[in-house]
């Protein structure tokens, strides 16, 4: 073989091999995410919706402050507050205890909820700490604990619909739909 016909051999090889690379089928679309098995989505928003409605049932069960005396009325304050302090923290190991949301739409929900009855947690638990160890008659820390209170409740008065944090995931509001704990 001579030279010249070796040269336009490899470079009709190399162009060849150009063209072929050019005309390849182009690669496989990225893998879709699968949607969530409808199983799994009803699964999640009863616990979701559960954790949440655990809290209202037991908010509903508590009891009002009262009391003849300043002791008394810092008893049943403290107990209250006790209480409460009690079904926020089921209500966060609840929410904890999820497992990642099947869509992206529940683990954001479950963090804004779980952020709320955190705070709410901490708040009631730092006002009960701080009724506790006033003395009997000290009737601002009476006062500090209410205002507390009500601190506490304004957190978790944004967090009492479990279904409408979930509006915008259509597999989720479906899953709601179904979801025995979703039910009032």
């Amino acid at each position: 073989m001579c030279a010249a016909h070796k040269t336009s051999t490899l470079a009709g090889v190399a162009l060849a091999a150009a063209v072929l690379t050019g005309c390849a089928p182009d690669p496989a679309p990225a893998a879709q995410e699968a949607a969530p098995s409808p199983a799994a989505a009803v699964a999640w928003m009863n616990g979701f919706c559960g954790a949440v409605k655990d809290f209202i049932d037991g908010n509903n069960k508590m009891s009002s402050a009262s009391g003849e005396t300043l002791e008394a009325v810092k008893k049943s304050t403290s107990d209250q507050l006790g209480h409460y302090a009690a079904i926020l923290a089921k209500t966060v190991d609840g929410l904890g205890a999820l497992p990642a949301a099947p869509v992206p739409a529940g683990d954001a929900a479950k963090r804004e909820f779980l952020a709320k009855y955190t705070s709410a947690r901490d708040k009631t638990v730092k006002a009960k700490a701080g009724l506790d160890a006033a003395g009997t008659n000290d009737t601002a820390a009476q006062s500090r604990a209410v205002e507390g209170l009500l601190a506490a409740q304004k957190d978790t008065h944004g967090a009492l619909d479990p279904v409408a944090a979930v509006l915008g995931a259509p597999e989720l509001k479906t899953a709601a739909a179904s979801a025995e704990r979703c039910r009032p």
